[in-house]
């Protein structure tokens, strides 16, 4: 049975109290509520029992007026009007728990036990959480959980009010609209992940807030928009790039990212190595968040893929199934003939290639052969690839610094316009 559950803190006046629940008609309540001595604890105001329900303490616990003598001639100026547990006024008949605080001004306390409390409520069923009562740490600490917690409607029992002191009359338990505060909290941890480059995480949380949380127009389409920014770029990070265009394509505070887009797409003027410049990019994101083995990954395949973008561009030459009219040395990659008859050629010897061409980049390669090496053995010996070490940050430093360096030597030389555009770290 999904039962309809209230959560509602308990102080000193018990009609809030007692309105909340006729005003719900909850299923089962849960009452935070004050321990200790009888005069001073909450808690028996719910049913007038001790702190197990089992023993009466007071057939009329809650006090509304106290009793006020003259201290000078001791006559009651005022007396002491006392009424029926809360329980008993609401004529409640359904279960309940009494949630009894040792220190009710004790923050940690307070929110241990009312966090607790809340788990086991919506565990149960819909619930409300009613923070009229209590004292000031009660019902800010069941206001702020209520904050986090979408799945509960928090609720405020409100009347006509004529002084400071309290709510005077025709007071009736009404349902607080936390939205602007639950999206303040939820675009600011949004805005954490995408400040670390992790667009889908910050995507999905906002995406929670969408599918359980009925917003305005305005508040919606603001939600709608930071999703959408981040839906763009993670489909980047994944290297969709035109998914990724189609998502961001329209917004004018992304136009440069839509430009370069383009570039990586080849739809308009590039130098066609866009696509190796954001991957140097995406490897330097993965390293942010210290992955660096997955960094590496990528870095190994920019340096292939810039070998064989400047064979296809340059020469028209596939690495995949290398056409031996267009080499000079055939009898050496002849050699390189596999089962199926097609010879392909791997990252060093793509390389080679570009060398025996005479290229630039083969020439760069030349320069830096052995150091070239000794890098790629520190990717052959990490966790994905052939090895089982893991890849540290000093070795991911390395690794950077000598691609970087290599890939800004061989554009240099061939004239080849360097632009590397690096995601963005705040919504835009």
């Amino acid at each position: 049975m999904n039962k309809k559950v209230l959560i509602i803190t308990v102080g000193g006046s018990d009609e809030p109290v007692v309105e909340a629940i006729r005003g719900y008609k909850p299923d089962f309540i849960y009452f935070i509520c004050s321990g200790g001595k009888p005069e001073i604890a909450s808690h028996i105001t719910v049913d007038g029992k001790d702190e197990n329900k089992k023993t009466i303490i007071n057939e009329k616990p809650c006090i509304r007026k106290k009793q006020i003598k003259c201290p000078d001639c001791g006559a009651t100026i005022q007396k002491e009007e006392r009424f029926p547990s809360i329980i008993q006024q609401a004529e409640y008949e359904g279960d309940y728990e009494k949630i009894i605080l040792n220190d009710p001004d004790d923050f940690s306390e307070v929110y241990e036990k009312i966090k607790i409390c809340i788990d086991k409520a919506k565990e149960m069923g819909n619930v409300i959480a009613d923070f009229t009562g209590g004292t000031k740490t009660m019902s800010s600490v069941l206001s702020l959980l209520c904050a986090f917690n979408f799945d509960i409607s928090p609720s405020l029992v409100k009347g006509k009010r004529e002084n400071i002191i309290k709510i005077s009359e025709g007071s009736i338990p009404v349902r607080e609209n936390f939205n602007l505060a639950r999206i303040d909290y939820i675009l600011k941890i949004a805005g954490n992940f995408v400040f670390r480059f992790l667009y889908y995480p910050a995507k999905i949380i906002i995406e929670d807030v969408l599918t359980k949380i009925e917003l305005n127009g305005e508040l919606e389409k603001k939600l709608r928009e930071k999703r959408n920014f981040c839906e763009g770029f993670y489909l980047w990070d994944i290297f969709e790039y035109e998914k990724a265009f189609n998502v961001i394509k329209d917004e004018k505070s992304l136009t440069n990212y839509r430009d370069y887009l383009l570039k990586i797409l080849g739809k308009t003027k590039s130098t066609g190595y866009e696509k190796v410049f954001d991957l140097i990019c995406n490897a330097e994101r993965q390293a942010e968040n210290g992955f660096y083995d997955n960094a590496c990954a990528r870095i190994y395949r920019t340096l292939e893929l810039f070998a064989q973008i400047r064979l296809k561009k340059n020469y028209g030459i596939e690495t995949g199934d290398l056409d031996l009219n267009k080499v000079k040395n055939k009898d050496y990659w002849e050699n390189k003939r596999d089962n199926e008859g097609k010879i392909k050629i791997g990252l060093v010897d793509d390389y080679k290639l570009l060398l025996e061409l005479n290229d630039e980049f083969g020439k760069v390669y030349a320069e830096k052969e052995s150091i070239f090496k000794n890098i790629l053995q520190i990717r052959n010996n990490s966790k994905l690839a052939h090895g089982d070490t893991p890849i540290t940050e000093k070795d991911w430093k390395k690794i950077l610094q000598f691609v970087k360096e290599f890939i800004e030597n061989c554009c240099n030389r061939s004239k080849i316009k360097i632009e590397y555009l690096q995601l963005p770290r705040n919504f835009i």
